[in-house]
């Protein structure tokens, strides 16, 4: 009995700080969805961040933006969408995730890509950028890389440790 309580109290207290940490990112610029719990994540520019409803954001989740003045430069996230502890968003140009999908922790984006120019240095290489499209209804498994111009159909399953290039 007592556990149980311990239990409802444990909740009630998570629930009360992620209720909070979902009003300070809502005052600095990110759009987040009702019923959303926002664990404890690391966001330099939530302007550029959009979480759906009834999404669950685990802790340890980073979404890191360059150039977060472009106004195309997003990461964007459907309804309904769990994602796991230590996962990577790096964004360039932009990183989407439909809506009822499930991403297993330590997973990381990466819209980008460097060159390679035969004779040039590599402190001097440019920069690919390609948007990443994670459609409906996807699930990726523990640990994967998904890398820039990656586009994931409805209704795919990736498997753990995968690079998705």
């Amino acid at each position: 009995m007592a556990a149980n309580i311990l239990v409802k109290a444990r909740f009630k207290v998570i629930s009360f700080k992620s209720t909070l940490r979902k009003a300070c990112y809502i005052m600095q610029g990110m759009i987040v969805g009702s019923q959303t719990i926002v664990g404890k994540i690391h966001v330099e520019w939530p302007n550029s961040v959009e979480i759906g409803k009834n999404c669950d954001i685990q802790d340890g989740i980073t979404f890191w933006i360059q150039s977060p003045f472009k106004i195309d430069n997003r990461i964007i996230i459907g309804d309904n969408v769990f994602i796991g502890r230590n996962t990577e968003f790096n964004c360039c140009k932009s990183i989407r995730i439909g809506n009822n999908c499930l991403i297993a922790s330590s997973t990381v984006f990466v819209d980008s890509s460097h060159t390679f120019v035969k004779d040039e240095l590599i402190t001097n290489q440019r920069l690919a950028l390609k948007e990443i499209t994670v459609e409906e209804d996807v699930w990726i498994g523990t640990g994967c890389k998904i890398l820039f111009g990656v586009r994931l159909g409805r209704g795919c399953i990736i498997g753990a440790g995968a690079v998705v290039n």
